[in-house]
């Protein structure tokens, strides 16, 4: 229960609490108080530099970007233009190729007639004698 007037071991109590507040403000919490201000100017400082840094990462991440979207797109040219290239000399080997195939191919076909033909005369000769002789068998038994 409180007493009014306050005894004297309050007002003991309440110097003392006094005393020891000033002691610990000038002991503990005013440097407390500074390094606590220090270390927030130093790390809002490098909380600065980080968001700067955060910002030009950002910036360097969008030229790589663009940087790489454009080489992809001069790449895909480049490709496009080597397949058409390609399509282009492929289209000219194979018709380089046929028209060497068709001559060859006519050059054989002429030997080969020419062949045929050497072949046939003198199985023609012969096939004339021997339908002949045929012929006069036929014939001569049936008369």
């Amino acid at each position: 229960m409180i007493k009014l007037p306050p005894d004297i071991t309050f007002v003991i109590q309440l110097v003392g609490f006094v005393a020891f507040w000033q002691l610990m403000r000038v002991l503990l919490f005013s440097p407390m108080q500074e390094a606590l201000k220090k270390r927030a100017e130093s790390t809002g400082g490098a909380r600065v530099r980080a968001e700067g840094m955060i910002a030009e990462v950002a910036q360097i991440d969008a030229s790589v970007r663009s940087a790489l979207a454009e080489a992809r797109q001069r790449g895909a040219r480049q490709a496009e233009e080597i397949r058409r290239a390609s399509e282009a000399e492929e289209h000219a080997m194979l018709e380089r190729y046929r028209v060497e195939a068709t001559s060859l191919l006519e050059r054989e076909r002429a030997a080969t007639d020419a062949q045929v033909r050497e072949a046939r005369a003198p199985l023609e000769a012969e096939a004339s004698k021997l339908a002949g002789s045929v012929v006069r068998r036929v014939l001569g038994r049936a008369a």
